[in-house]
C-alpha cells in the first residue's frame, strides 16, 4: 500500500517583503524598482541559473541520505540547471509534484554558472547567460542622472534555505510553496542607507562581494496559497 501523499506546488516570486528595514532615507521597493535617497534602480530583466531544486522532509533535513535510511524522499522540482527569468510583477507557477504527507523544513537550490562549453543546451537556449549565473539589466539613477547597466556574475553556491516553521503536506491536498528572490535588495549598500551603482559590483569591483552577499540573503521559501509572494500568515 502506498503511503499517504499530497502535492507541492512550486512557485517563484520576486516580490519585495513589506517589512520596513531602512536606516536612513525611506526605502521604496517593488519587484522591479528600488529607490532610496537620491538613488533609483529600475530592473528590466533579472535572470538566474538554478539547479538541484528540491525540498527535504523534516525527518531527514537533507536530500543526501545515508545507506540504510528509510526516510520520505525529497521532492525534486528540477535537477539540471535551468535559466529562470525572475517574474517581475507577478508570481509564476513552475511545477507541481506528488509529495509524501509529512513536514518539510529545508529547501535546496544550487546557483549555477553556465559553462559555455559544457552546458551546450542551456547556452543555446539562453546565450546571454554564458559564463554567468546571474544577470540583471536595468537603469541606475543617481540624483536624476541615469545610465543603463548590465550586471553579471559567475558566482556559484549551494543554497540550503531553512523553512521555519516547517510546512506540512496533508494527504490529498496541495501545499503551495513560493521561492521568493528579493531582487530589489540586491543593490543596497552595506548600511542599508542607499543604493550602489550595479557596475561597481562587476568582477573586481569594490561592491562585488557586497552584492553576492545580498543575493545570498534574498532567498526565502514560504507558504503562499494565493500566490502573492508573501507569507500566508502575513498581515496585509
Amino acid at each position: 500500500k502506498a503511503p499517504p501523499a499530497g502535492a507541492i506546488v512550486f512557485q517563484l516570486s520576486a516580490v519585495h517583503p513589506t517589512a520596513a528595514d531602512s536606516v536612513g532615507p525611506p526605502f521604496v521597493a517593488t519587484d522591479s524598482l528600488a529607490a532610496q535617497g537620491p538613488d533609483t534602480i529600475l530592473v528590466q530583466r533579472a535572470r538566474i541559473v538554478l539547479a538541484e531544486l528540491a525540498i527535504a522532509p523534516a525527518v531527514s533535513n537533507e536530500c543526501d541520505e545515508e545507506e540504510g535510511e528509510d526516510n520520505p524522499p525529497c521532492v525534486e522540482f528540477s535537477d539540471e540547471p535551468v535559466a529562470i527569468d525572475l517574474p517581475l510583477g507577478r508570481t509564476v507557477r513552475r511545477a507541481a509534484k506528488r509529495a509524501p504527507a509529512t513536514d518539510y523544513n529545508l529547501f535546496q537550490a544550487a546557483v549555477h554558472p553556465v559553462d559555455s562549453t559544457g552546458d551546450r543546451e542551456l547556452v543555446d537556449g539562453a546565450p546571454e547567460m554564458a559564463n554567468a549565473s546571474v544577470r540583471v539589466e536595468g537603469t541606475y539613477s543617481h540624483g536624476g542622472v541615469r545610465h543603463p547597466f548590465t550586471y553579471t556574475t559567475a558566482w556559484s553556491e549551494q543554497q540550503e534555505i531553512t523553512i521555519e516553521p516547517a510546512l506540512t503536506v496533508t494527504a490529498g491536498d496541495s501545499l503551495h510553496v513560493t521561492l521568493r528572490v528579493d531582487v530589489a535588495s540586491w543593490f543596497r549598500n552595506a548600511g542599508r542607507t542607499g543604493l550602489i551603482d550595479p557596475v561597481t559590483a562587476l568582477r573586481g569591483g569594490p561592491n562585488e562581494n557586497l552584492v553576492k552577499d545580498n543575493v545570498r540573503l534574498s532567498f526565502k521559501v514560504l507558504r503562499d496559497r494565493n500566490a502573492d509572494g508573501l507569507e500566508d500568515s502575513a498581515v496585509r
